[in-house]
């Protein structure tokens, strides 16, 4: 008995093109999954998921703990001016943070990505905000609460002591940078 594709072909072009003697096709030896297979792999499928799922929740519930930071020293009080802000890296963190002096004895220190895609934030000192311009979304320039825009959660922001030699980071206050 002849294949029916070949048949097909052969009608069609006259004799067998050259990619299908290449790629030949044998429905008879072809094999098909029956619904009792099919629903054998996606069961297990779906369990793979779930467990995945059940790791990932078990791996966050394990990193509760608060980590612990070294004191280190950021700027000299003199350095910043009222207003002004200045970029820090925090050791052991790839996400830069962000020191904003208020005034002449308040600091503010924030993580400087928003948390809507990983932007960088800017300071503006006359709106005292802190501005995403890739979506246009603004923070609180005190307590890094989402103002307006896509953002949903607010910035993290660092622990600070402000002592006469200088502004020192001593830890996270709220959230976590990455």
């Amino acid at each position: 008995m002849q294949d029916p594709i070949e048949k097909r072909l052969k009608d069609k072009y006259k004799e067998v093109p050259k990619w299908a003697e290449d790629f030949p096709i044998d429905q008879s030896s072809d094999s098909n999954v029956s619904r009792r297979d099919f629903i054998r792999y996606l069961g297990l499928v779906s369990l793979g998921f779930f467990a995945g799922t059940v790791g990932v929740w078990f791996n966050s519930m394990l990193k509760i703990t608060p980590r612990a930071f070294n004191r280190m020293k950021i700027i000299d009080r003199e350095d910043l001016k009222v207003g002004e802000s200045y970029v820090f890296e925090v050791p052991g963190y790839k996400e830069p943070a962000m020191l904003v002096r208020l005034n002449q004895d308040e600091y503010v220190a924030f993580g400087q990505k928003c948390t809507h895609l990983q932007c960088p934030v800017i300071w503006k000192k006359d709106e005292k905000i802190l501005f995403c311009p890739c979506h246009k979304g603004a923070f609180n320039g005190v307590t890094g609460d989402v103002l307006y825009g896509p953002p949903e959660r607010p910035l993290p922001k660092l622990k600070i002591e402000v002592l006469p030699d200088g502004i020192y980071f001593v830890g996270m206050e709220r959230g976590e940078l990455a």
